[in-house]
């Protein structure tokens, strides 16, 4: 009798390991085998809520021409910031849409060029008309987008068993469109007590918009598009939580961010323009032309362009981001297990 339950245990040991090979050998191949809720997985289908915050950066006529220079010359002692809150929803692995509102502020100023500028063999170089430009430009931004984000290592592999899917770390691209407000802003000097103020550009009409002369430029609009690109990477810590770095920048369908954009006009229709407005047109003068600031008594003729019209304005965001999903589920939509 004993003998008989000793080889109907082993018989029975022998069948079940037999039926729980294949299992054992795929979960063993396969170390995200969805039938396995012990085994984490990530990208499900869902809604996240997120936030980013980070440094913003103004790409306009006014500043540096060259990006190193932009950070090399006095960057670190005006830097801006931006942030904001996102909805995500991932709708296959790699594929996720984004909706977010920021707030932030952007900042330039000619005076970055000014080190070149003393190095300067002929004022036609550019950093020194630069400097002698002597304008700086500052404005909030609001901001609401739309962006599309794209993980080609989990996206055009097999997100169900491809190595590079299951990577907790992963790169993403970002297109998308951005709507924003902004209103730019001139520093105001005292050249006798040397008192700065920040004041509105636009009601200015610095370069003559709507006046009445021909050839005049028509004002620009205080909300603008933007088509949006970037790059980022983030690490999925779990289930529910993800950490990332992004760069985010927007090419703006207006060139007055700075309130920068054409030419010097004739001062006289600035006296012409505000005739019944004590002090409007000696200030849209001051702020048209700052050159006398640098060298006394000088200023820029008129047709002397102030910017490039030609090349429009852009603005940039380097954010840490995370986002928390709001529905963690034990399996994924399209396991079939």
């Amino acid at each position: 009798m004993r003998k008989s339950l000793q080889g109907a245990f082993f018989a029975g040991l022998m069948v079940v390991g037999a039926l729980g090979s294949p299992t054992l050998t795929m979960a063993q191949d396969h170390e995200y085998y969805w039938g396995n809720p012990d085994i984490p997985y990530i990208e499900q289908r869902g809604f996240s809520l997120g936030t980013n915050f980070g440094i913003a950066d103004m790409w306009a006529d006014v500043g540096t021409k060259s990006p190193i220079d932009h950070y090399r010359y006095d960057y670190f002692d005006n830097i801006r910031f931006m942030g904001g809150l996102f909805v995500r929803y991932t709708h296959v692995p790699g594929l996720a849409f984004r909706l977010g509102v920021n707030y932030g502020s952007l900042f330039a100023t000619d005076a970055w060029n000014k080190e070149k500028a003393m190095k300067a063999t002929t004022t036609e170089d550019d950093y020194y008309q630069r400097y002698l430009r002597n304008l700086d430009a500052h404005t909030n931004i609001w901001e609401g987008n739309l962006i599309a984000e794209l993980s080609p290592l989990r996206f055009l592999g097999n997100w169900e068993f491809g190595k590079s899917s299951k990577w907790r770390f992963q790169p993403y691209l970002m297109v998308g469109v951005s709507g924003f407000h902004f209103n730019p802003k001139g520093t105001s000097k005292n050249l006798t007590t040397g008192q700065e103020n920040l004041v509105d550009l636009r009601p200015l009409h610095t370069e003559g918009q709507t006046y009445t002369y021909a050839g005049a430029p028509e004002s620009y609009q205080l909300w603008a598009l933007a088509g949006l690109g970037g790059v980022g990477f983030r690490v999925e810590l779990g289930r529910g939580l993800a950490i990332g770095l992004e760069y985010q920048l927007r090419y703006a369908f207006t060139d007055y961010l700075d309130d920068v954009s054409g030419q010097y006009i004739d001062p006289l229709y600035h006296d012409i323009a505000y005739l019944d407005e004590f002090g409007k047109a000696d200030l849209s003068k001051k702020m048209m032309d700052r050159s006398k600031e640098i060298i006394p008594g000088y200023k820029h003729q008129a047709g002397e362009y102030r910017g490039n019209p030609d090349n429009k304005d852009m603005f940039s965001t380097f954010s840490i981001m995370f986002f928390w999903k709001i529905k963690k589920r034990d399996s994924p939509w399209w396991s079939t297990y």
